[in-house]
């Protein structure tokens, strides 16, 4: 295939400095004849942007179309992530096409001239975390014992007149058996709001409770709509909510999960309110699902 029928390839990377975890994104713009058939990486093809993991592909719409050279421009725009720090570099991208005319095939590199400096997103200038303190054990006041021993002599008194009664009566008491069915929801916001005094003063607390935050939002989505969540990456999460709810309901499950991956996977450890904010986040993925009538159904068995 000669020069002139080859397409032409530019790209942009965008921005030039990111923390660890953020949005990058990679712009292709492509020249090329009308019957140009170019195979781009997909969402699927890990090592075609190594470091770089692909979260999106945006196919923007022709810009513009050389009339007088038969030429069309091609834009495709990829949302990255990296989670190494430091200097990265875009590898060098090959690029498959065929003439659907000429039905010729060929293979286009392009070369590996774009980098971003990643940062971590912890503060290094931050000293040691600091030894737990003991607990504390505070003095226990003795009327409480008093009242709690004259309620408890009380109850058995009643209990004993309620009995006795009964059995004059010839009666028996009957113990029925109750089941108690929660809902996906009630179950998940039960994990969540026990998340809320969990203790965050250590690295293994922050991991903890990242990593209960991931499983009670997982086994929500799992048991509410019906695949498996528990098995699956995050990126297939988002793949699957997509096919079912509104974007913007899957991005929020993306970026909970995420950093929680990033938590427990990348050793990224963020500030208490981080902590905080993610489960307010994880609260707003649940309340999404909130049924009508969140009442248990309550079935007695004799």
């Amino acid at each position: 295939m000669s020069l002139a029928q080859q397409p032409v390839v530019s790209v942009e990377l965008k921005p030039d400095t990111c923390t660890i975890g953020d949005d990058v994104f990679c712009t292709l713009t492509v020249l090329k004849k009308p019957t140009l058939v170019l195979n781009y990486p997909q969402l699927n093809d890990t090592a075609s942007f190594m470091p770089f993991e692909i979260r999106y592909i945006e196919k923007l719409p022709l810009e513009q179309r050389d009339a007088a050279d038969n030429l069309v421009t091609e834009k495709l725009r990829y949302t990255l992530t990296v989670f190494d720090t430091g200097m990265q570099r875009l590898p060098a991208l090959s690029i498959a096409y065929s003439d659907e005319q000429t039905r010729r095939q060929d293979t286009l590199i392009v070369p590996s001239v774009r980098q971003i400096y990643v940062v971590s997103a912890l503060d290094t200038s931050r000293k040691d975390i600091a030894d737990i303190k003991p607990v504390q054990t505070l003095p226990f006041p003795t009327w409480i014992w008093l009242a709690g021993a004259g309620v408890l002599i009380l109850l058995c008194v009643a209990v004993y007149f309620i009995y006795a009664s009964l059995k004059k009566r010839g009666k028996k008491i009957a113990s029925p058996n109750i089941v108690v069915t929660k809902s996906p929801y009630e179950t998940a916001i039960e994990k969540l709001q026990a998340l809320e005094s969990a203790p965050l003063e250590s690295q293994a607390d922050f991991k903890k409770y990242y990593s209960d935050l991931s499983d009670a939002v997982r086994e929500f989505l799992e048991q509410h709509y019906g695949f498996p969540a528990m098995e699956q990456l995050t990126s297939e999460i988002y793949e699957t909510l997509l096919r079912r709810r509104p974007r913007e309901e899957a991005m929020l499950a993306r970026q909970l999960l995420e950093k929680a991956d990033l938590v427990k996977f990348a050793k990224f450890y963020p500030s208490a309110l981080e902590a905080k904010e993610s489960l307010q986040l994880a609260y707003r993925v649940v309340e999404i699902a909130k049924p009508i009538s969140t009442e248990p159904l309550t079935s007695v068995k004799g």
